[in-house]
């Protein structure tokens, strides 16, 4: 929330408080006129219920200042044996505000050692201890009612919040199952079609002793691959398509990395992939990204290098991962205001991680991918 925000969400807030306390000390200062014909208030009497009204206004923010100070207040009120029964009012209300605003435990506390002061102030400083009893009876009243109604305001206000949030969760839950049948709908049907005809063209191809077999091998890999995503986007879906989050787990991992790019080199790319120190040993979510990692860089060789060949290259430290990917294909700088969501994916998947991210041509030609992910603090922190 920015400065002026946020002063713009206080100022009515202080505004109202300020009113409210200026509202109830005017209506006390007019119910004190007159509540005891014998005895004129006089200013001393306006003053302190003026001082009692003025602790009101920060009864929002600070809750026990607003309690003690009323309540001092008052006992000063009675000591002085000005008019009573109005003055009462203040600080009942902020009896209301603390049990309104505090959690059950502290607001019970604030109201025993209340009571216990306010019942032993009527008896012993103010009467005689023999009216002890009726003094505890006066002051449960004065205090439960409106504690009791501050606690039931809470608990309504509690009510409302969890009411709108669960509405909040329903359009979710409409929204995610909406979104799935969509995605399913145009991916899935997408995958599906490439499937169905990468299927039929291995069919006819099988009636034909002539065709190469890499072409064979691509359209089985193409097949290969469009059935595992058309899987893949699915299990995904699942949980959206029941109104549920989705749940985000860590996909892939460093040893599924040799199938990936067996299924890349199917596909025409020469890939030398080379693997050292402990893959087990990367926690799963750093694993996870190395595996996105490699395969977006040979997704954007594919795609963008028309190269011929790409190195990829994993060495699991004790402490880190480092990855490097490289091609021999055009190279070229990247240009940040055309650059895809390849290449910022993986920099935000790294960076997310704690590690650091390149992509930029190598100096021997072609392009380079390297990310250097960190995991061994991690590991001691667990």
């Amino acid at each position: 929330m920015t400065t002026p925000t946020a002063a713009r969400t206080r100022l009515p807030a202080l505004a109202f408080d300020l009113g409210l306390a200026l509202l109830l000390g005017l209506l006390t200062c007019g119910m004190t006129v007159g509540a005891d014909p014998h005895h004129d208030p006089g200013r001393t009497a306006f003053a302190l219920i003026g001082l009692a009204a003025a602790f009101l206004a920060v009864r929002r923010r600070r809750p026990e200042i607003a309690l003690a100070g009323t309540t001092a207040v008052l006992y000063l009120y009675l000591y002085l044996g000005l008019p009573e029964g109005p003055v009462y009012l203040l600080p009942a209300v902020a009896v209301f505000f603390h049990a309104f605003a505090r959690p059950l435990k502290t607001a019970l506390i604030a109201l025993a050692v209340l009571f216990a002061a306010t019942t032993a102030y009527h008896a012993l400083v103010l009467g005689d201890p023999a009216d002890l009893l009726v003094s505890a009876s006066f002051t449960l009243v004065w205090l439960g009612v409106p504690a009791a109604g501050g606690r039931i305001a809470r608990e309504a206000r509690h009510a409302r919040d969890r009411a709108r949030e669960a509405e909040r969760e329903r359009h979710r839950a409409d929204e995610r199952v909406q979104m799935a049948r969509e995605i399913h709908d145009v991916v899935g049907h997408s995958l599906a079609v490439v499937s169905m005809n990468a299927g039929v063209a291995l069919h006819v191809l099988a009636k034909r002793p002539d065709v190469p077999p890499e072409a064979v091998e691509n359209l089985q890999a193409i097949r290969d691959a469009s059935n595992r995503a058309l899987q893949d986007l699915r299990a995904t879906l699942a949980p959206l398509r029941r109104g549920h989050q989705l749940e985000l787990r860590p996909t892939g991992a460093i040893a599924d990395i040799p199938s990936l790019v067996d299924g890349v080199r199917k596909g025409g790319l020469a890939v030398e992939c080379t693997v050292s120190g402990d893959p087990g040993a990367v926690p799963a979510g750093i694993a996870a990204t190395v595996y996105r990692v490699v395969q977006e860089s040979l997704t954007n060789v594919i795609r963008h290098a028309e190269a011929t060949g790409a190195r990829v290259r994993i060495d699991c430290r004790p402490d880190r991962v480092a990855v490097s990917v490289e091609d021999d294909g055009r190279g070229g700088p990247v240009d940040p205001d055309r650059m895809g969501q390849g290449i910022t994916g993986m920099m935000e998947r790294v960076r997310a991680a704690g590690g650091a991210f390149s992509a930029a041509p190598a100096p021997g030609g072609g392009f380079a991918v390297e990310a250097d992910l960190p995991y061994g603090r991690q590991k001691e922190r667990a």
